[in-house]
């Protein structure tokens, strides 16, 4: 059965690459759409982040629009995955409402990617409240999602939710069953939506075996990556773990020992979406934009070839500001970047 579906998710994957208008075909019927093929959509995604992940947009240095999408799609990437810090636009007692302004801006921004032939992902992106004390928030988490399931339920299957982020913390010893809980309130209203869900631990590989995905024909695994922690977190500040200002000038120069890491994670998924009949999304890479160019070309173009290898769907990380693929002071693409990704002529 695997191989049928990962069949289906090679052809899917084929006609995006050859430029074949994959997303000409709309519904509201998301059951028309195999979870497979549905990860074939995300083929080539690009993450829009420091967006709606900060607590207000354009606070992070980049506010949204219409045209983005265009330079997105005509820059040969299939979907975007958008990172939305919901809980800083929902009221803080219960019903936990939506604010309905900014409900619109998503419904935009959902609009304008369809338009474009992008298929996107809307992500629940940083809840520190509830990594830290997940009973107390737990009611929240659940309204989330019960709201986003209404209100998003006549949409067409390239519209792909993804349940939480990068869950950590406390969050961790409890994520089974609030991701069980989260899915049961979805498939209330959408039944047969794709729906994006990763390990504990901040989706990093070292808890995979501890994920119980429901059963449930509708889910497309995830999973980040950013080893080495020294290459593709230097200089930010922000990172909390070692000194990443002493970091800067750290190369990644693509030998052997390099590669290992990245082909041993990714035959590590690999094995496991085998066994468990599993569609998968590399949903974060990238690198900084303190690292060097031609390291990050290097970094991209290997990820890019191991994923293709176990045909998984990948998430570049990010659209500009920081880890960028898109100089928004030159209002060009970083070309050499761009082509690590998606190579000239495919």
């Amino acid at each position: 059965m695997f191989y049928h579906y990962r069949k289906l998710f090679l052809i899917s994957l084929l006609l995006v690459v050859l430029g074949f208008p994959v997303y000409a075909i709309k519904t509201d019927k998301p059951d028309t759409i195999g979870i497979y093929a549905a990860n074939g959509y995300l083929a080539r995604t690009i993450n829009i982040a420091f967006t709606f992940d900060a607590p207000k947009e354009g606070a992070w240095g980049l506010t949204l629009q219409a045209g983005d999408f265009k330079l997105i799609k005509d820059a040969g990437f299939t979907a975007v995955r958008l990172p939305v810090q919901w809980v800083a636009r929902m009221s803080a007692e219960p019903p936990y409402i939506i604010d309905k302004q900014f409900l619109a801006r998503i419904d935009w921004a959902i609009a304008e990617a369809l338009k474009n032939h992008l298929a996107i992902v809307l992500d629940n992106h940083i809840d520190d409240q509830l990594m830290k004390e997940p009973a107390v928030y737990r009611e929240r988490f659940l309204s989330l999602w019960q709201q986003l399931s209404v209100h998003y339920r006549h949409q067409p299957g390239q519209v792909m939710f993804e349940v939480m982020a990068e869950p950590h913390g406390q969050l961790d010893a409890v994520w089974n069953d609030y991701l069980k809980d989260a899915l049961a309130i979805i498939r209330e209203t959408n039944p047969v939506r794709p729906v994006i869900a990763g390990p504990p631990f901040y989706n990093l590989v070292y808890q995979l075996n501890d994920l119980q995905l429901p059963k449930d024909d509708h889910l497309i695994l995830t999973f980040h990556y950013y080893n080495p922690t020294r290459f593709t977190m230097q200089g930010e500040d922000w990172y909390p773990i070692g000194k990443p200002s002493e970091w800067i000038g750290t190369t990644w120069t693509g030998n052997e020992a390099e590669k290992s890491d990245i082909v041993y994670t990714m035959d590590l998924i690999g094995d496991w979406a085998k066994k468990h009949n599993r569609p998968v999304f590399l949903g974060e890479f990238g690198a900084g934009d303190h690292a060097d160019t031609a390291s990050r070309a290097r970094y991209f173009r290997c990820i890019r070839e191991q994923a293709a290898l176990h045909g998984f769907s990948w998430g570049v990380f990010s659209f500009s500001v920081g880890f960028s693929i898109y100089d928004q002071a030159a209002k060009a693409w970083r070309k050499d970047l761009l082509e690590a990704l998606i190579p000239v002529g495919k």
